[in-house]
This record gives C-alpha cells, sequence and structure tokens, in this order.
C-alpha cells in the first residue's frame, strides 16, 4: 500500500490515545467559531490513485473540500476529487514470415468521487488546538475509460483490424473514517483523514483511503 495509506492505518491505532490526551491536558485558548470552511489535500485511493504498479503513469489527485458548521461539534461538508491518465503505445509484430507489422493503441481513464459527509468532534474539550472527529456519508464514484487500436489481422480487410472501446460505471458508496485536527491559527488547521468505503451493491468490498492537507475555517457565528 503507498504512503498515505500507511498514514490512514496510524491514524486509526492512534485515535484512542489522541482521546485520552485531550481530556486531560489543559485548553490553550478559546476555539474560534465560524459557520464556513474550505479544504485543500493531497489525495491517496485506488480509485482515483494510479501508478507503475497499474501499468499508468503516476497520478496525485488534489481533494477539495466545502464545509458548513450546523452545530459546535456537527458539520456536513461535500468533497470532490478527480484523476485522469492517457496516453499510447506502438510497435511491430513478427510474423510467420520473418516481416514485421505496426500495431498501435490508445487509451484514456478518469476517476472521479464526490462525498456528501457528516463529521462529529469526538474529542472532550472543543477549545484544544488538537481535535479528533468521526465521518460517515456518501460517495458518488464515477469511472471511465475509452481506448482505441489497431493490429495485425489476416482475417480483417487490409490485413489490420481496430477496436474502438468505451466503457462508463456510476456507483454510489458507503464511507466511512475519522479525521485529525490541529489548529494551526485563529483560521487555519491541518488535518490528515483516514477513510473506507465500500459499494452499497458489494458490502465486502472495502476500498481504503486517505487525505493530509489544510483547512480554512471563515465566516463568523
Amino acid at each position: 500500500m503507498r504512503l498515505c495509506h500507511f498514514a490512514f492505518c496510524g491514524l486509526l491505532v492512534s485515535i484512542p490515545l489522541l482521546s485520552c490526551a485531550q481530556s486531560t491536558a489543559a485548553p490553550t485558548d478559546e476555539a474560534p467559531a465560524y459557520r464556513f470552511y474550505v479544504g485543500v489535500g493531497a489525495y491517496s485511493s485506488q480509485h482515483e490513485h494510479w501508478g507503475r504498479r497499474d501499468g499508468l503513469p503516476f497520478t496525485s489527485p488534489i481533494q477539495l473540500t466545502l464545509g458548513y458548521q450546523l452545530r459546535p461539534r456537527l458539520a456536513l461538508q461535500v468533497s470532490g476529487v478527480s484523476a485522469a491518465t492517457e496516453g499510447g503505445i506502438a510497435g511491430f509484430v513478427p510474423q510467420a514470415n520473418g516481416t514485421l507489422l505496426p500495431y498501435s493503441r490508445t487509451y484514456g481513464n478518469r476517476s472521479t468521487s464526490l462525498s456528501a459527509l457528516g463529521r462529529y468532534t469526538l474529542t472532550r474539550t472543543l477549545a484544544h488546538r488538537l481535535q479528533v472527529d468521526g465521518l460517515g456519508g456518501l460517495t458518488l464514484h464515477h469511472y471511465s475509460y475509452d481506448g482505441t487500436g489497431s493490429y495485425p489481422d489476416t482475417n480483417a480487410p487490409g490485413g489490420f483490424g481496430t477496436y474502438d472501446q468505451q466503457s462508463r460505471n456510476t456507483d454510489v458508496l458507503l464511507t466511512g473514517g475519522a479525521s485529525v485536527r490541529y489548529r494551526l491559527s485563529a483560521h487555519l488547521e491541518a488535518v490528515a483523514d483516514g477513510m473506507v468505503s465500500t459499494s452499497l451493491r458489494a458490502l465486502r468490498d472495502i476500498t481504503p483511503a486517505g487525505a493530509l492537507g489544510l483547512r480554512y475555517n471563515f465566516g463568523h457565528r
């Protein structure tokens, strides 16, 4: 698994320790109260993060988040992330008579996820700089593939066959996880999220994901 997934596992293991530490530590100052927040972070998931292991160009997806604070402990947020790869290969295929005939193919992959999650603060004292949240909600995931190619085929007119493939898939996922936030200033927080998702069509299939970034709070209550 990628580094972000190891960080996700460490995050889940550390939650009980963080909660206990927060229950006894003295607050540093009062927590500012804001209505909205926006976030940006580096994101990793099997859905949007490809690389050599998949035989595709490396991608580094960025997740964007917009949230609204309903109550001091409860917020609703929507997040979006998208990744795409495209390319092509070409070469020659040796034939039985010793000749070389050309082949080529192009491909394009795109994966997009939109999440609507509730965020509930678990830390006992909201004034602490370090906060632990629980996350839960739904994710809409869409994947598309487009590919074309030509290859030697003695049964095809002109001795070459061609193909043009497209596939589209949209799925709804049940998503849950945990988050750790550290308040850097009155408006800015560092945030690490760890989540798992499963398709409502196949609950046994689990996909982990993680995000590490910054969150900006604004709109005084």
